[in-house]
């Protein structure tokens, strides 16, 4: 095991000197989860929010950027099911240079109030990515590292599946993901969310992928919040003219109902 891995797997509260040797998921030749959602820490049975930003510039560069993204969960006797879905659009002097989307499904069935099984699924669509069409399915264990009134710490491991094409051809990878998602109650107005998510190949000219979020969110009404965020992707194997690492900064209306 590298040590990068195992730096990573220490930051995530998954490794230790026994345990790793122990552990039948990190022996498991190919380990990864789909993708990771943000849990509601309310206990509503179902919730819903809807999240909107724009830039508009105008004068001697015409520009405009568009995001949305929706989320949900709803509870049932045994588990949890997560969905969301995300679109992001940028127009630069009446071309477009930025237009993708996603969709995705999360189920959590649980074991105890510590820890649980998921299954996820995933499509997503990139016009100007090397691979157009992505989709993932994945399976594996959710450990809830810390819980109580003010901080909300989670952690995810377990085997998946990708499945990329383009007008070329197709390309099929399994590959190890960690991913851990960090909630702080700063104030009653105010939240803190970092995630964090490494998918990494296991092999040798498989792509790396890393994924970092990091946002506040504090109230302007009783159901809106203002979202800022900073996130960043890097990716080992972007492709042939293709910058490794990719960031975003957005300031965005958050609609809960």
């Amino acid at each position: 095991m590298s040590a990068t891995l195992r730096l990573l797997l220490l930051s995530l509260g998954l490794y230790s000197a026994d345990g790793l040797a122990a552990s039948k998921l990190l022996n498991s030749e190919f380990t990864e989860e789909a993708f990771k959602l943000t849990k509601f820490e309310s206990d509503k049975e179902w919730e819903l929010s809807t999240e909107f930003g724009a830039t508009l510039t105008s004068g001697n560069t015409d520009t405009q950027s568009y995001k949305g993204k929706v989320t949900g969960s709803f509870i049932y006797a045994m588990g949890r099911l997560n969905y969301h879905g995300q679109f992001f659009k940028k127009i630069s002097a009446d071309e477009v240079s930025a237009d993708k989307w996603k969709v995705g499904l999360k189920n959590n069935l649980d074991f105890s109030d510590q820890n649980s099984s998921f299954a996820s699924v995933e499509y997503e669509q990139d016009q100007f990515a090397t691979y157009d069409s992505v989709a993932t399915f994945a399976a594996g264990y959710t450990q809830r590292m810390f819980n109580d009134s003010v901080i909300r710490w989670d952690a995810d491991i377990g085997p998946g599946y990708k499945w990329k094409s383009n007008d070329e051809g197709e390309l099929r990878e399994y590959v190890m993901h960690l991913g851990t998602n960090l909630s702080v109650q700063l104030s009653q107005q105010a939240k803190f969310i970092q995630t964090l998510i490494a998918d990494l190949g296991v092999k040798g000219n498989a792509t790396d992928v890393v994924r970092s979020e990091t946002a506040i969110l504090t109230s302007v009404l009783e159901n809106l919040k203002m979202k800022l965020t900073y996130a960043f992707k890097h990716n080992s194997r972007p492709g042939e003219d293709k910058e490794k690492l990719d960031t975003q900064t957005t300031i965005s209306m958050v609609f809960i109902f």
